[in-house]
């Protein structure tokens, strides 16, 4: 019985993660301005696109910044997508 729980236990999670993630994707940009008043990170991507996210706290221009953003289920555009969560990625310099 115990085994029976802890697998579909595990089942559940399996199925959880794959939906919960499935509108997930990367995106990693340059910081190229910082607007200190309203505490925003400015950031490019490769494609030119803007994006922005607030918390200025540690970043710096020509910081990389790697995002999870949200498809916002709209898979067939990007420019509705939200940031989920963005990380330090490192310095342009430093490459």
């Amino acid at each position: 019985m115990k085994l029976f729980k802890v697998l579909l236990t595990t089942a559940m999670i399996l199925f959880l993660v794959n939906t919960a993630f499935a509108e997930y994707y990367p995106r990693t940009a340059v910081v190229t301005e910082l607007d200190i008043d309203n505490d925003r990170v400015i950031a490019t991507d490769w494609a030119g696109l803007s994006w922005e996210f607030f918390g200025i706290e540690d970043w710096c221009e020509l910081d990389i910044v790697s995002m999870i953003l949200d498809d916002n289920n709209t898979p067939e555009t990007i420019y509705d997508d939200i940031i989920v969560k963005a990380y330090y990625g490192g310095w342009v310099n430093e490459f």
